[in-house]
């Protein structure tokens, strides 16, 4: 069994793996803190409260046991632990006396209200250091060493933020913007100084699909983040950042490479799998015109539709918001693509964009493949977006 942990790079890269005829097992991880507090055991009072009140949605995927055991005893034996350099999620409990560190969306306590009495009595808070985070993966590297002595680990590194990738690279993991500048020397001394442990180069990886495929990182790297500066509901200024984790051209080249090192014990690359000099260089926007969006929004592919709206915010001075409305019913659901309009919304207060927010509400409703949560929390974005639209908030 393959065991890929870490956040939903490697869920895409263990379904990739997947198709190619290998048994994989995908676990979410919260923070290198949880495992390191007690390796391999989950704290029995926490269990117990776990059990006994059915905690399991407020985790978000991040369960105790894999919180605490990434695999358990009672799981098939790994025969390689691929882990990648995952974000951490907030907040994260310690508690006061066992010092034992874990997650949990505080929605809990709402429905729970003994369980917010036990954590406010013996728990507190941890704001973690993004300085800090490479010594804090590293113990937990070794600590899964520990575990399993004779298993290999594959570490999949992240994209380097290359001036290329703008407007400006974003990472979900906290402090990544300074780390990646010296992670070259920690990632070697990883592989020199915990056995059977290799670093999966992702700037090779991406290199060599840049090199064969359309060298634009609109094509590969859609999504954009936002931040607004505001006056009287007045947008006074913007920063944009580009993500670059949500790389879906990667996926079937990675597994290409895990599946190597599975088959033959290791992991090569070839010769235009290295970082282009071009990648040092600004990035430069291009415009596309109407019937290029209007196609690319009505595609109904995530990644199409998110480049197409990323445009509108090429030409501001043109309100784009009725081409979102003429294609909402194949605008597919996804936080990032809502982050991205509902910003545009902010921009350009349309009400018409109401009648795009009521043709998406449906589209939310019927898909549930993220659960109930992840639901209720993109109606009311949705709502706040359909609301702004409308002048009532």
């Amino acid at each position: 069994m393959l065991y890929f942990l870490g956040n939903c790079q490697m869920d895409f890269l263990s379904r990739a793996v997947s198709k190619l005829g290998y048994d994989c097992v995908y676990k979410v991880l919260a923070s290198p803190f949880t495992y390191n507090s007690s390796p391999g055991i989950i704290p029995q009072e926490l269990l117990d409260k776990d059990v006994n009140l059915g905690l399991a949605d407020f985790y978000h995927d991040r369960s105790l046991s894999n919180q605490f055991e990434m695999i358990s005893s009672a799981e098939p034996e790994p025969e390689a632990i691929v882990i990648n350099l995952f974000h951490e999620s907030s907040p994260l409990f310690i508690n006061n006396t066992q010092k034992y560190i874990f997650f949990i969306d505080p929605k809990a306590w709402t429905y729970h209200p003994a369980l917010e009495e036990w954590m406010k009595a013996g728990f507190g808070m941890i704001q973690v250091n993004p300085a800090t985070y490479m010594k804090r993966y590293e113990e937990m590297l070794k600590n899964i060493r520990e575990k399993f002595p004779l298993v290999p680990i594959l570490v999949v590194s992240r994209l380097s933020h290359f001036p290329a990738f703008g407007p400006e690279p974003y990472s979900y993991l906290e402090g990544w913007n300074d780390l990646w500048k010296y992670s070259g020397a920690i990632f070697n001394r990883w592989e020199n100084n915990i056995s059977d442990l290799n670093v999966v180069d992702m700037d090779r990886v991406f290199a060599g699909i840049w090199a064969s495929s359309e060298k634009k990182i609109e094509a590969h790297c859609p999504f954009l983040k936002f931040k607004l500066a505001e006056e009287n509901n007045v947008v006074t200024g913007i920063h944009a950042s580009r993500d670059i984790e949500h790389v879906g051209s990667t996926w079937p080249v990675l597994a290409a490479k895990i599946t190597e090192f599975i088959e033959n014990g290791k992991i090569s690359y070839s010769a235009n799998e290295v970082k282009p000099d071009e990648w040092n260089h600004p990035w430069q926007p291009v415009k596309y015109s109407e019937e290029e969006l209007l196609k690319m929004l009505a595609s109904g592919a995530n990644y199409l539709c998110a480049s197409a709206i990323g445009k509108f915010f090429v030409n501001l001075e043109k309100d784009y918001t009725a081409l979102l409305v003429r294609t909402a019913e194949y605008t597919p659901v996804c936080h990032n693509t809502l982050h991205m309009i509902k910003t545009y919304g902010r921009i350009w207060r349309n009400p018409d964009l109401s009648q795009w927010c009521q043709a998406h509400r449906k589209n939310v409703i019927a898909f549930t493949a993220n659960g109930p949560l992840y639901t209720e929390d993109y109606l009311q974005r949705l709502d706040e977006v359909e609301k702004y639209a409308l002048g009532e908030i």
